[in-house]
């Protein structure tokens, strides 16, 4: 859980965009974001999770879709989504921040 909304960060990231691909290539929508129950919905995920030391900063967060966070759950630093792997590295200069970077496909 964290203390930020869906709806904030999307407006912050992404601006009006109505539709955006998270780094699984999957499609998100901004009027998805209060359905669970859709498709395209988007969630808000630590990419260093908060049970393994992560914290809940705006540097710790991606948007993504609902398949690709449970798909990467509590794995760090390495994980595998969407046919994808993938891995985190600690973004220099940010405190407590990350970036996923994409290896290749499976």
């Amino acid at each position: 859980m964290s203390k930020y909304s869906i709806k904030e960060l999307w407006s912050e990231r992404y601006g009006n965009q109505e539709q955006v691909h998270d780094y699984a290539g999957r499609v998100i929508m901004k009027s998805a974001c209060s359905n669970p129950n859709s498709k395209y919905h988007p969630t808000i995920d630590h990419i260093r999770p908060i049970a393994d030391g992560g914290k809940d900063s705006k540097s710790n967060i991606v948007i993504c879709h609902y398949l690709t966070n449970e798909e990467k759950a509590d794995s760090f630093p390495h994980w595998k989504v969407n046919g994808l792997r993938c891995h985190a590295k600690k973004t220099k200069g940010v405190q407590n921040g990350y970036t996923i970077i994409k290896e290749r496909n499976l």
